[in-house]
């Protein structure tokens, strides 16, 4: 934690480079103030510091748990593979990309002795 965030982006976005990763930046505007259950945004549905009560439908949770419910909603329109994760797990690994086999010298036009 000694870089601060922006260290913090940097590494991760190096990270998923080598690992084929995607990163979703997601704004933490608003994500405290909307409700996970209905999506209604509305300042007065945030109680407290700790109580989140919505306005519309009635859900109450602490107010940390229903925001990273927001931003995990937000994030995971991709899985780690890279699509939308229909149809299976969306905690499956990226594919390891697969190396291509050495083409024998004369296929690459190097004339062999």
């Amino acid at each position: 934690m000694d870089k601060g965030w922006y260290g913090l982006e940097l590494a991760l976005n190096n990270a998923a480079r080598y690992t084929g990763s995607t990163i979703i930046k997601v704004p933490a505007a608003y994500t405290s103030q909307t409700c996970s259950v209905c999506r209604v945004v509305d300042a007065v549905s945030r109680e407290s510091q700790a109580r989140f009560a919505c306005t519309s439908c009635g859900h109450a949770e602490h107010a940390d748990v229903n925001a990273a419910k927001n931003i995990k909603a937000a994030g995971s329109a991709v899985s780690g593979r890279g699509d939308l994760a229909i149809g299976r797990s969306a905690k499956r690994q990226p594919p390891r990309p697969r190396t291509r086999p050495h083409a024998a010298p004369a296929a690459q036009g190097i004339p062999a002795l």
